[in-house]
C-alpha cells in the first residue's frame, strides 16, 4: 500500500512538472516568433519540452487512471500491470528520447552561462536522463511480456478497459499540455518585462 502511495506521488509530480514544462515551451515559442528568432535548435528545444510535456502527463494520467480503477474493482491486478506496462514502453520511451535533447541543451547552456543554477539544471538533467534510460533497459523485457501476455489473453473486456484507460489518459495529457502551452503563450503579453530566456545557441 505504501509502495503504492509512493507510486501515486511520483504520478502527480509528473504530471505537474509536465504541465510546467508546456508552459514554458508555450512561452518561449511565443517569444521566438515575437523577436523574430528562426534558429533551428532553440526551436527543437522548445518543441521538444513540448513533446516531452505530453509523454510525462500521459505517463502520470496512465498511472494514476489505472490505479484508481484498479481499487474501485474496473479493472483486475493483471489489467494494471499491462497498463502500466504500456504506458512504460511507449510513454517512457519518448521521455528519454527528447530528455536527451533537453539534456543536452541544459550542457550547453551551462557551459556557456557558467551559472550556479544553470550547472545545477544540467547535472539534475544528466542524472535523471541516466537513470531512465538504465531503468528502461532494466525493464524493457519485463514490460514487454506483461504487454504480450494481455494481448495474447482471451479476455476481451479485460483489453476493451486496457484501451479506454489509456484513451482517457491521452486525452486527458492532451488537454492539459495544450491549456498549459496555450497559458504560457498568452503570458508573454501580460508581463512588462520578459524572463524567458532562449537557448544562447543561435545559429
Amino acid at each position: 500500500m505504501d509502495l503504492n502511495i509512493f507510486y501515486i506521488l511520483i504520478a502527480i509530480f509528473n504530471i505537474l512538472i509536465s504541465i510546467w514544462n508546456a508552459y514554458n515551451a508555450g512561452k518561449a515559442l511565443e517569444y521566438m516568433k515575437l523577436n523574430n528568432i528562426e534558429s533551428d535548435w532553440p526551436r527543437m528545444v522548445a518543441y521538444s519540452a513540448l513533446i516531452l510535456s505530453f509523454a510525462g502527463a500521459a505517463y502520470g494520467n496512465v498511472s494514476l487512471l489505472s490505479i484508481v480503477a484498479y481499487y474501485l474493482g474496473y479493472i483486475d491486478i493483471y489489467t494494471l500491470l499491462g497498463v502500466l506496462s504500456f504506458s512504460f514502453l511507449v510513454f517512457g520511451f519518448l521521455i528519454i528520447l527528447f530528455g536527451i535533447v533537453i539534456t543536452i541543451n541544459s550542457i550547453i547552456v551551462a557551459s556557456k552561462t557558467k551559472r550556479f543554477f544553470d550547472i545545477f539544471i544540467a547535472a539534475y538533467n544528466s542524472i535523471a536522463t541516466i537513470w531512465n534510460i538504465y531503468a528502461y533497459i532494466r525493464g524493457f523485457s519485463i514490460a514487454f511480456n506483461i504487454l504480450k501476455n494481455q494481448f495474447s489473453s482471451e479476455n476481451r473486456n479485460s483489453q476493451g478497459v486496457f484501451i479506454l484507460v489509456v484513451i482517457a489518459a491521452v486525452l486527458i495529457a492532451v488537454f492539459m499540455v495544450y491549456g498549459a502551452y496555450k497559458y504560457g503563450r498568452a503570458s508573454v503579453y501580460k508581463v512588462e518585462r520578459l524572463f524567458v530566456q532562449p537557448s544562447p545557441i543561435e545559429s
